[in-house]
């Protein structure tokens, strides 16, 4: 990464860090922008699998729904702390993303494609009848966290628990993808008899994939747990809509990148809720879609690549009228 590169991650931060407390957000935006941060860990976990492994999943609202009652038992149950359940959450639903990236090595694509979708479909009824771990219809209450005696109360607080993991999750994707691990995946993507050729243990590397990308929502699926407070297996965020809303973030926001995968999941968290208040219920809805229709024909790559694409052709108009002004200084 060049310093520019560096320099635009700090400025981003730093905005992200102080840009809520500024504000003084109401608690119902405040709830959006920590729900936009959750969603963008699974949209890199995603995007890892799509993006940089070629392999398609429409079963991650089913891996977020693991990695939320997984930290629920955990600290319910178990009285385990936030901090530990959360990573045991993720490891667990990693493990999951194994188990199911195991059967997935014989299928391709569309197959592959079925194949998640049943997982998805699968993991929600099978929650919606064990009523002893999810507690069915009257759902269950996860606590908000604690550390060193400060809990985690408001949505602020717990806002900046959600942005430290975001980092650190965006700067292991970051070097996960710059690694050995990162090429071959990248090569199994372009042409898996090619990878195969290199000496790439493609079904390796695939189960990897799809253990990573579990991994990610399973953590996110933590965070979401304790966000909300309440949560039963019918919870909107478990369901196949959501999955594909998963998959919607990071085509919108550049399938294949970092910025993308949080771009699409802002986008995605937030249009739904500025178009909720038009009269029309079903109008919200067609202006969301004819929103993602667009973004999809312009700006085929998605957003994150039309707005490198912008800030090169500024760059090149810049460095040309600097050419212009040396030229009429010389001359």
């Amino acid at each position: 990464m060049n310093a520019k590169k560096y320099i635009s991650w700090i400025v981003l931060i730093l905005i992200a860090t102080l840009i809520p407390p500024i504000l003084n957000l109401p608690g119902s935006l405040q709830y959006l922008l920590d729900l936009s941060l959750i969603y963008a860990i699974v949209a890199i976990g995603l995007n890892l699998l799509m993006g940089y492994a070629g392999q398609i999943s429409l079963g991650h609202g089913a891996f977020l729904a693991v990695g939320a009652y997984t930290s629920a038992y955990l600290t319910l149950t178990l009285h385990v702390p936030f901090f530990i359940a959360l990573i045991l959450s993720g490891l667990i639903t990693g493990i999951v993303g194994i188990l199911l990236g195991l059967p997935a090595l014989k299928l391709e694509r569309n197959y592959l494609a079925i194949a998640t979708l049943g997982f998805g479909v699968a993991v929600t009824q099978i929650f919606a009848i064990w009523t002893n771990f999810t507690g069915g219809f009257s759902g269950i209450k996860p606590l908000r966290p604690e550390l060193f005696g400060f809990k985690f109360n408001s949505y602020l607080s717990y806002y900046y628990i959600i942005l430290i993991l975001t980092i650190v999750l965006v700067i292991l994707t970051w070097n996960i993808i710059r690694t050995k691990v990162g090429r071959s995946l990248m090569a199994m993507r372009d042409s898996e008899i090619a990878a195969k050729a290199m000496g790439i243990n493609v079904s390796y590397y695939k189960t990897l994939a799809f253990g990573l990308s579990a991994f990610y929502t399973g953590i996110a699926g933590s965070l979401y747990a304790h966000l909300l407070g309440f949560m039963t297996p019918y919870d909107y965020a478990f369901s196949i809509g959501m999955s594909l809303n998963f998959l919607a973030m990071i085509v919108i926001g550049g399938i294949g990148t970092i910025s993308g995968s949080i771009i699409g999941a802002i986008i995605m968290t937030w249009l739904p809720q500025i178009t909720s208040n038009l009269p029309i219920k079903s109008l919200s809805q067609i202006i969301t879609g004819a929103i993602i229709i667009a973004v999809v024909i312009f700006y085929p790559n998605g957003i994150a690549y039309a707005g490198a694409r912008l800030k090169d052709k500024f760059e090149r108009l810049f460095a040309k009228h600097q050419e212009k002004i040396v030229v009429k200084i010389e001359k």
